[in-house]
């Protein structure tokens, strides 16, 4: 245990503030102050040493145990803290910086004792993505509460203003003020980053918690948003107005519960759109009179004043600079992050110097620009005035950070831009974060820095007129496809895999670059290659497929390329089959990666491309095909040496075998696979393998015990995967174990009530996330259960809907089983002719797919239909449900045997051979150990009872005719 679990829990009280470390949650108020990690034990060991001098070097060790980072980590997570905590003039002031030794909590504190929380009472998770606001607004309390009535009344709010007014800051504290009024959360969805409008489905994709497999990835969104009641945050759409309109629309017309409220220099000009046209902060008027309280009244000085004090910590607002301030406000037109960038500059200057400067700066600007509008000049000015005043390095190291599309680390910082011996990039960061020209979150573990839209455009252009961006583009690519690959090779996978989202704006934007007239096409196809397990972890597979197919295309014919063109056909064939099925292109770039990963010689990524190839052969029927894949993956296992990779080959060799109805083998295999998997739960992960493969053994476990008549245990099993898979929180695992493993065999155990509460879920993840192979299936599945419940009609309609769309998807392991369904439902409603072309396809198509697990089944079905349509002498129909029985037995397939020894009792009873009928029945009904209780058990064993009652009674009659002749 650490020192830190041995903590006593308390509560600590300081001004206006309560901090529970129990529950490590900061409140003001009522208010929950969002902190990550690193800054609540900041806060924490300082308070637990209140009035003491805590050195640097113990608190990097309590924040950052046995890790080593830069002391900027630090400096950054402070300020943030100080921030958070609201410092300025006009309140205590909390920590105190000894320089070059450490912090000091100095404000006044009680103490509490709490007791520690159950272990079973964890904080619910809040769902939302919005970053920690670490700054209070200013001024804008009239706005937020006009802003959230009209959200609250209508369903999409736009704040339309200049560049620099707080649009995105106002935006953010709204959304926050609104968590609890939207039961699925509130998500900001950050479009700055993009330049593409057909990358706006993917970026909201990776801001939601969903899965979305589809070609048509908005329409996936619209489709696994349509029951969510939720708030979608859309910042800076400006740049991509017509996509972003077209987008927010389709999806609130989708569903009625979402709302939207974006922020755009534009509005987006579509139905139901309200506007608020946010305004700059108020200025005081020209006059001379006014003293420091009268200024004090407006808030743009107001904004001024706290951002002066939280860099100058004696700054104080007096009658003597009162009037400077105002007139650099004015100067500014109240724009705040105008006012912001040059309120931290007050330590350099004080009031007076820097309204003196400000004023020179504007009339240049204004003599230079004049036909740019004044609103632009203004924050343009405020720019280029505090960019000039930065030292050499400074500027370096800010316009560097313009080639940063999205948010970025320090580590990440450090490593992309050069340095020089002698500086300190962390350091300078940290302190441009002080400077108010590089925004910190710190409400997640790990401090994400970022510039705003207007900041990064200045520096971008900086960087491009320095002729710098072309090595910056090349060691950021360098830096992001390095740090890919480490997190989808190095411990916890999965959950490294799904934070590295948070980098998806960079490589975006990196690849937009690489791909472009004049870019660097071999450093984007390596970092197209390092992404691959991002975008198949994350269930981005449209951009999977965008990407990868511009990496494609760039690839040059050379042997050095083979690698990358394998990785890249690989994913690519993966993403296509889940989003359009088995299709040749599919099939085609599996296929290639196979050989080149053959050609190379790495055995790790010819696995895996065959691990996707088998899986594609058992979604598409080909199931010789799949063993005989399974057989080659075999072999390369055996030389791997990879734990992981041998249980990936016993799950889908257990699949393969369980198809070619080896049931017991398949049964052993899938057990052996989902122990590793139990026990190892990072190693089944889809970023790697394309699929999670303890939950495809736990339906083959599933599906084996129920063909193998062991009932009872087949129950549990669906269950028990069913549990697991919700447990991920992935859709496509979910519905992989509704479908094969849930609602499939509790219909097949007539278990209705589970059948239907399984079939809603899986319809339910199906159609949010727009999964369309399983919408698909859900729909034949209904039919089935409409079936069983007599309903024919419209069990029919489904039927033959889900046949339909099925056949366009190539998916025959869903639709070949569904034909069968498709006959016997024919037969019962007395069209036995139509059936039978039902009925005949099935097995054609059973024998062609060589599906021997379904053999027996379509076997019986016909023979069932050919009884209904030639009558108890049909000599076809005999030899079918015979030969379905024979074949049962010889699987020791007891589920199927136990449906065809049913319908070849009742054929024979039909003939009047009861005794034969009865035999047949309780031969199969003596192998039963378990299931005892299921439907078509005791449907069976209660025709066996009639069949036997009237043998007897047959059997007294011919006794009595015996005996007396004149009976």
């Amino acid at each position: 245990m650490s020192d830190r679990d041995n903590r006593p829990e308390r509560t600590f009280l300081f001004g206006p503030f309560r901090l529970s470390t129990a529950k490590r949650v900061l409140l003001e108020g009522d208010h929950v102050v969002r902190l990550g990690g690193k800054a609540l034990e900041i806060l924490i060991a300082l308070l637990e040493r209140a009035g003491e001098l805590v050195s640097k070097r113990e608190l990097v060790e309590i924040a950052w145990p046995d890790t080593f980072v830069v002391e900027a980590n630090l400096t950054v997570q402070v300020a943030a803290l100080r921030r958070a905590l609201g410092e300025d003039d006009s309140a205590n002031q909390y920590i105190v910086n000894s320089p070059g030794r450490g912090y000091r909590f100095v404000a006044p504190i009680r103490v509490l004792e709490e007791e520690r929380p159950a272990l079973d009472q964890p904080m619910s998770p809040e769902a939302h993505n919005l970053p920690a606001q670490l700054t209070r607004l200013v001024g804008r309390a009239e706005a937020l509460r006009s802003m959230k009535q009209k959200l609250t009344d209508g369903r999409l709010l736009s704040i339309v203003g200049p560049p620099g007014v707080g649009k995105s800051s106002i935006a953010l504290q709204l959304a926050e003020t609104m968590l609890s009024q939207f039961r699925d959360g509130v998500w900001l969805v950050d479009l700055g980053s993009i330049a593409d409008a057909s990358l706006i489905a993917s970026v909201i994709a990776s801001a939601l918690p969903i899965d979305v497999r589809s070609s048509d990835m908005l329409s996936g969104i619209a489709a696994a948003l349509r029951y969510k009641n939720l708030l979608l945050v859309f910042d800076n759409c400006e740049h991509l107005i017509d996509g972003a309109a077209a987008a927010i629309g389709q999806l609130l017309r989708n569903s009625s519960d979402i709302k939207a409220l974006i922020t755009s220099r534009e509005p987006l000009r579509i139905e139901g759109e309200q506007v608020f046209r946010l305004p700059p902060l108020e200025v005081p008027p020209m006059a001379a009179t006014l003293g420091a309280n009268d200024v004090l009244s407006y808030p743009a000085v107001q904004l001024f004043v706290e951002r002066a004090a939280a860099i100058v910590s004696d700054f104080e607002l007096t009658d003597a600079n009162a009037a400077f301030a105002a007139q650099i406000c004015r100067e500014l037109d109240g724009n705040p992050l105008a006012i912001e960038v040059a309120a931290a500059r007050v330590d350099a200057f004080g009031v007076k110097g820097l309204a003196a400067r400000i004023e020179d700066r504007m009339h240049l600007l204004a003599d230079a620009r004049r036909g740019a509008p004044a609103r632009h000049r203004t924050i343009a000015a405020a720019l280029e005035w505090s960019y000039q005043l930065l030292s050499e390095r400074e500027r370096h190291v800010l316009r560097c950070l313009g080639i940063f599309a999205g948010s970025f680390s320090l580590e990440a910082a450090v490593a992309v831009i050069p340095t020089t011996e002698g500086t300190d990039t962390a350091s300078i960061i940290a302190d441009l974060v002080c400077k108010s020209l590089v925004s910190v979150d710190i409400g997640s573990e790990a401090a994400r820095f970022r510039l705003l839209e207007i900041t990064k455009a200045f520096a971008l252009a900086k960087l491009i007129e320095e002729s710098e961006r072309n090595e910056l583009a090349v060691r950021l690519a360098s830096c992001l496809t390095e740090m890919l690959r480490k997190y989808a090779d190095g411990p916890k996978r999965v959950q490294t895999l799904r934070d590295a989202v948070q980098e998806l704006d960079n490589v975006r934007g990196m690849l937009n670059l690489a791909f472009s007239p004049g870019g660097q096409p071999q450093a984007g196809i390596a970092l197209t290659a390092a992404a691959v397990p991002v975008w198949l972890e994350n269930s981005l597979l449209t951009e999977c497929i965008v990407w990868t197919t511009k990496a494609i295309e760039a690839l040059e014919a050379t042997v050095e390329s083979e690698r990358s063109e394998m990785i890249l056909k690989a994913a690519f064939g993966l993403a296509v089959m889940f989003t359009e099925g088995m299709t040749s292109q599919s099939r085609e770039a599996l296929n290639r990666s196979i050989e080149l990963a053959g050609q190379v010689g790495d055995r790790q990524w010819e696995l895996r491309a065959r691990l996707g190839l088998v899986l594609f052969l058992h979604r598409r029927g080909d199931f010789k095909g799949a063993l005989e894949g399974t057989k080659k993956i075999e072999k390369l296992v055996a030389d791997a040496g990879e734990p992981a990779a041998a249980a990936m080959t016993k799950s889908v060799k257990s699949a393969s075998l369980f198809f070619r109805a080896e049931y017991a083998t398949a049964l052993n295999l899938a057990r052996e696979a989902h122990e590793y998997f139990r026990i190892h739960s990072d190693a089944s992960h889809i970023g790697r393998w394309g699929l999670n493969h303890s939950i495809y053994a736990q339906c083959v476990m599933a599906r084996s015990y129920w063909n193998l008549g062991r009932f009872d245990r087949t129950v549990l099993a669906c269950l028990s995967a069913h549990s697991e898979a919700e447990k991920t929180g992935n859709p496509t695992s979910i519905c992989q174990a509704l479908s094969w493993c849930g609602v499939s065999l509790f219909l097949s155990l007539e278990d209705l009530d589970r059948a239907a509460g399984a079939l809603q879920r899986f319809r339910q993840v199906a159609q949010e996330n727009n999964i369309k192979s399983y919408v698909f299936a859900s729909i034949g599945y209904e039919g089935r259960l409409l079936f069983l419940r007599g309903e024919i009609e419209p069990a029919e309609r489904l039927l033959r809907g889900a046949l339909s769309k099925l056949s366009g998807a190539q998916y025959d392991n869903v639709s070949i089983p569904f034909l069968g369904r498709l006959a016997e439902l024919l037969a019962v409603d007395g069209r036995p002719e139509e059936g039978l072309l039902a009925s005949a396809e099935c097995l054609e198509r059973t024998k062609a797919a060589d599906a021997l697990w379904l053999l027996p089944d379509a076997l019986r079905i016909h023979g069932d239909v050919l009884a209904a349509l030639e009558g108890p002498d049909s000599q076809s129909a005999e030899v079918n449900l015979r030969e379905s029985m024979e074949i049962s037995e010889r699987q020791a397939a007891l589920g199927w045997e136990l449906r065809s020894a049913e319908s070849l009792a009742n054929f024979l009873r039909r003939k009047h051979q009861n005794e034969e009928a009865s035999a047949v029945l309780d031969r199969t009904l003596g192998k039963f150990t378990e299931g005892l209780e299921s439907v078509p058990f005791r449907r069976a064993k209660a025709l066996l009872n009639e069949l036997r009652r009237v043998a007897s009674s047959e059997e007294a009659r011919r006794s009595a005719r015996k005996a007396d002749p004149r009976v």
